[in-house]
């Protein structure tokens, strides 16, 4: 099913709490733009899923005032099969169906779920992890279907992106931004955590604690709390870390005050 609210839910269990001057005033943070209406056609059973599942093929239109969204999506197959854009003309909004309309560009295909817009942008999310624990973003321009941006947020439960308004009506992106070293920080300790502020500038100083590694007197195969296995000390870390990122003109990722995530690369 889409997930049109999934970057507006909050991270369970942390707050990241973002430095204000880094880009002046904020005003308030903003969700996604809503569409005018929304359509859902259902196209049946998918032949991938058990005859006694209930889940049906859909395609999903949302209807914004200068083009329309158009998503299938097959639940017998992972990932969304197709998400395009159609330009509106005239207030003539094209209709909610299968076809493809001459002017209808492909945005994405097989991977890739539409999220929400913002403005001329467009955001969708993949299907499955980055492999160090992240979930995959990705920003298109509506009008070229243009790549303005990528990244990898953090999530649990839920991935966590607000829009702010900075006193300058400029919109920045807020988020845990995911990345991954080639060290272990419980293992080495502050040469480890040098290099991820080295590379990456994270603000916070302290060597941060990191959650589902080992600890002195674990066996090997223990648990963590959510039900993982617990990894060797010498795993190589990940690192979540709190940025504000401008998209336009240019993408500008600037990294923030707060609390930072550290665990074990899945």
């Amino acid at each position: 099913m889409m997930k049109l609210t999934t970057f507006a839910l909050f991270i369970i269990g942390f707050t990241v709490n973002l430095n204000c001057s880094a880009v002046g005033t904020i005003a308030h943070a903003e969700s996604f733009d809503k569409p005018v209406r929304q359509v859902v056609v259902n196209l049946g059973r998918s032949p991938y899923l058990k005859r006694n599942n209930p889940s049906r093929i859909q395609l999903f239109c949302l209807y914004y005032p200068a083009f329309m969204v158009k998503e299938l999506n097959n639940p017998g197959l992972k990932g969304t099969r197709w998400v395009t854009v159609t330009p509106i003309f005239n207030d003539d909004a094209p209709k909610c169906q299968l076809a493809h309309a001459p002017t209808e560009r492909f945005l994405a295909k097989e991977w890739w779920s539409f999220e929400g817009v913002k403005g001329s942008l467009l955001f969708l999310e993949a299907a499955d992890g980055d492999g160090n624990g992240g979930n995959p973003f990705r920003v298109l321009d509506v009008k070229t279907g243009k790549k303005v941006f990528e990244d990898s947020v953090y999530f649990y439960r839920a991935s966590h992106i607000e829009f702010v308004r900075t006193a300058g009506k400029e919109i920045k992106l807020k988020y845990l931004r995911v990345v991954g070293g080639d060290c272990s920080i419980p293992k080495d300790g502050l040469s480890c955590w040098s290099q991820f502020r080295k590379h990456y500038g994270v603000v916070f100083e302290a060597v941060p604690a990191c959650m589902g590694y080992l600890k002195a007197g674990d066996k090997e195969g223990a648990m963590a709390p959510d039900g993982t296995v617990r990894a060797p000390a010498e795993s190589t870390s990940v690192v979540a870390y709190p940025v504000l990122v401008t998209l336009l003109p240019h993408p500008m990722i600037t990294p923030v005050s707060g609390p930072v995530k550290c665990g074990p690369k899945p």
